[in-house]
């Protein structure tokens, strides 16, 4: 064995044991009882639990937007990644209008190129409605892509699709082996609460929830999900945030219809009285944190498994972007960092606390996810042949959440001053060790871009 690591907590969505684990090539070669493997390098993990690498399947690096751009490109956030456990992250191309979807395509990956430190994949995400867009889907799908995102808010932007679009995309990716990811919002509702509130002179950030009611995420998600019962088309629910909103999931799993959820840290561990605080500029995003009742029904199904996977929606703005707009929640930058505190947020508030097991846990960050986006088994698994890409971190380590314990250049994170367990150790990649004890071992450009194949059979 090129690497081996010993006396290690496995932790799998199947079971959790105790064991060492043999890598050869970048590959999963064997799983042990203690003391069996033997390996040219070796990890002592006593006390430590070993979990396949997270796969953060909702990111957003290096994104200009409102004349700005994110705070963490693609080097700074993947090197956040890898500091956290995260060994696959999946990020997005929004096209361009007028553009073509290659295009946009070929220009996003040019920007990670030679600056990642783990592996990635990209989202497609479409706003030009049109015959050339359509035609190019397939394609995108033989590229490695099956996954598109659309739009049913941001009309202002010019991403919003009508019903119709929706439909026609959902029957080309379905014919194509693609699944269909939404934002599920209703711009209309949106529009009206944001004109009653600026007319009322309401516009500072306390006032974002207010023009994103919980209601406007529940009527989207019954709209779409009615046309993925018409369409037989496969869809995922992007950051998913109210409980209704997870019931009605649950509900359209029992009749057949399919679809799956994600939801996110934030939404998970905090709630609208973040928008009450001095610093409440900080935690605007869309949709918007909601109530601490969403957030215990939206924990509820993950535990039973009517909402699949959590991913961190990471869109980091520094907090002098944030700042400049604090008096207009219309202008202000929205998105929270996330993706090194996923591991460590989701241990602590999920397992520690025990709304979800450990195994779960190994679900929703990792398996689930990579059966999603066309991962699975390669990674998101402890399979034998698989990718090595594993996350080794101490439950045990207790430390206070803050800018200076992390790497994300946002400086802030949601869940600053909070108690959290569960420090990573060890990050894994492809048989590599990336991240050992606080020392980045590898340079950043060593990740590779992952094409991914779907298999309805895994959902």
């Amino acid at each position: 064995m090129n690497l081996v690591i010993k006396n290690a907590k496995i932790a799998s969505e199947s079971g959790v044991f105790a064991g060492d684990i043999g890598i050869r090539d970048g590959k999963i070669a064997a799983i042990s009882q203690f003391g069996t493997l033997k390996g040219e390098e070796e990890i002592d993990a006593s006390g430590l639990i070993a979990m396949p690498g997270v796969i953060d399947a909702h990111t957003h690096f290096e994104l200009p937007i409102m004349d700005s751009c994110t705070a963490d490109d693609f080097e700074s956030g993947s090197k956040a990644c890898c500091a956290g456990g995260v060994t696959t992250f999946i990020d997005f191309v929004t096209q361009t209008k007028g553009h073509s979807l290659f295009d946009d395509l070929t220009e996003r990956m040019a920007m990670a190129e030679n600056k990642v430190y783990v592996d990635y994949s990209l989202h497609m995400g479409i706003t030009d409605f049109n015959q050339e867009s359509f035609q190019a889907i397939p394609e995108i799908v033989k590229i490695g892509i099956p996954s598109f995102k659309i739009f049913m808010a941001y009309s202002k932007e010019g991403w919003m699709a009508s019903e119709g679009d929706l439909v026609e995309v959902m029957e080309i990716v379905r014919d194509n082996g693609g699944v269909m990811g939404v934002h599920a919002e209703n711009q209309s509702i949106i529009d009206k609460h944001t004109y009653d509130l600026i007319s009322q002179g309401k516009t500072s950030y306390k006032y974002h929830p207010k023009s994103r009611p919980h209601y406007s995420e529940i009527e989207a998600l019954r709209r779409i999900l009615y046309l993925a019962e018409l369409t037989r088309s496969p869809l995922h629910i992007f950051h998913l945030t109210t409980g209704e909103g997870a019931r009605l999931v649950s509900e359209a799993r029992g009749k057949g219809i399919q679809v799956t959820a994600e939801t996110c840290p934030h939404y998970l561990v905090l709630d609208e009285s973040v928008y009450s605080s001095e610093k409440g500029y900080l935690y605007v995003c869309c949709p918007p944190i909601r109530f601490r009742s969403d957030s215990e029904v939206i924990w509820r199904g993950l535990e039973i498994g009517s909402v699949q996977s959590i991913a961190t929606d990471h869109c980091s703005f520094s907090v002098a972007q944030k700042k400049e707009f604090c008096d207009d929640f219309t202008q202000i930058p929205r998105g929270l960092p996330g993706c090194e505190t996923l591991l460590s947020t989701i241990y602590t508030r999920g397992v520690k606390k025990g709304r979800i097991s450990l195994e779960r846990m190994v679900s929703v960050l990792s398996a689930n996810p990579a059966r999603i986006f066309g991962l699975y088994p390669n990674k998101g698994s402890l399979n034998i042949g698989a990718d090595a890409d594993i996350a080794i971190f101490d439950p045990n380590e207790e430390f206070i959440m803050s800018p200076e314990v992390t790497h994300m250049k946002a400086g802030y994170t949601p869940f600053d001053g909070k108690r959290t367990f569960g420090s990573v150790k060890y990050t894994i990649s492809r048989g590599e060790v990336i991240y050992d004890n606080g020392v980045f071992t590898k340079e950043p450009g060593r990740g590779k871009f992952i094409q991914r194949f779907r298999n309805p059979e895994f959902f």
